[in-house]
């Protein structure tokens, strides 16, 4: 299996009934859904795509499992990320190119390592093509790196250094979860930090320097901050005391396909 060119990926990528495309790659059938990310003005300025993966049987299977699991294939973890990340461009796309929303796209530290051997000069590259003939251009991507270790800090820098220089949005994914962390951000320098909502909990239950320490840290980073996991109302008042820029969570809107997001918002769609 290659993923070199725009009709390799079309052997895997189909179009259901109501326009939106998945993927099936052999035993496994992979959706999209989005959730919303709002400012402290509660309209949506992102929408984070995030993966539905089906088994044979048709069965849920949660993507942190499938994509842990050591006895995946390296190759196939990353075709499976590659054609993910370009169903999840084009079912955005059809809704939601040339708005200000921005998508948001988890990616692994290992993975941004290949991603950047797409970039060359822009217009050779297949991430660039793809987003220009969709209507979308670099700036309206944000990639979260999630908290995955990497193999080659150094390189991961570099790689993080050329993609932005390129147009392309950064954000480190659940902060302060696993390696989410302090060196992580002074390292890639982010556009914007996601805080886990392990730091939210705390917060509520009184233990307030964590949550503190992240957005001083973003401020002197010259971040943005997204506090991420709010499923209750006093959760979101505790936050917007804060005065954080960004919100995320089930209490302000569930990952939906999505058509249900632009039903929402009296959206048309395109046809890519």
């Amino acid at each position: 299996m290659e993923l070199k060119n725009q009709s390799d990926y079309e052997r895997y990528i189909k179009q259901d009934n109501l326009g939106e495309y998945y993927v099936v790659l052999n035993q496994f059938t992979f959706h999209s859904v989005y959730q919303p990310i709002f400012d402290k003005h509660q309209r949506i300025i992102g929408m984070e795509a995030l993966l539905r993966i089906r088994g044979i049987d048709g069965s849920l299977i949660r993507p942190d499992v499938f994509l842990a699991n050591n006895g995946l294939d390296p190759y196939f973890r990353l075709c499976v990320e590659f054609l993910s990340r370009a169903m999840h461009i084009r079912n955005f796309a059809r809704c939601f190119a040339g708005t200000p929303i921005k998508l948001f796209l988890n990616v692994m530290p290992q993975t941004l390592l290949t991603l950047t051997k797409d970039m060359g000069f822009k217009d050779n590259g297949l991430l660039y093509k793809r987003l220009s003939e969709l209507g979308m251009s670099p700036s309206d991507v944000v990639f979260e790196v999630v908290e995955e270790s990497c193999g080659d800090t150094d390189l991961l820098i570099k790689a993080v250094q050329l993609m932005k220089a390129n147009g392309f949005i950064f954000a480190i994914d659940d902060f302060g979860a696993q390696h989410s962390d302090i060196a992580r951000v002074q390292q890639l320098c982010p556009d914007i930090i996601k805080i886990d909502r392990s730091y939210l909990l705390d917060y509520c239950a009184g233990e307030t320097f964590s949550i503190h320490s992240a957005v001083e840290l973003a401020a002197h980073m010259g971040a943005k901050v997204i506090i991420e996991g709010v499923e209750e109302d006093v959760q979101l008042q505790a936050m917007y005391q804060l005065d954080l820029d960004y919100y995320q969570g089930f209490y302000l809107g569930k990952p939906c396909a999505i058509h249900h997001w632009t039903d929402s918002l009296n959206i048309e769609t395109t046809v890519h």
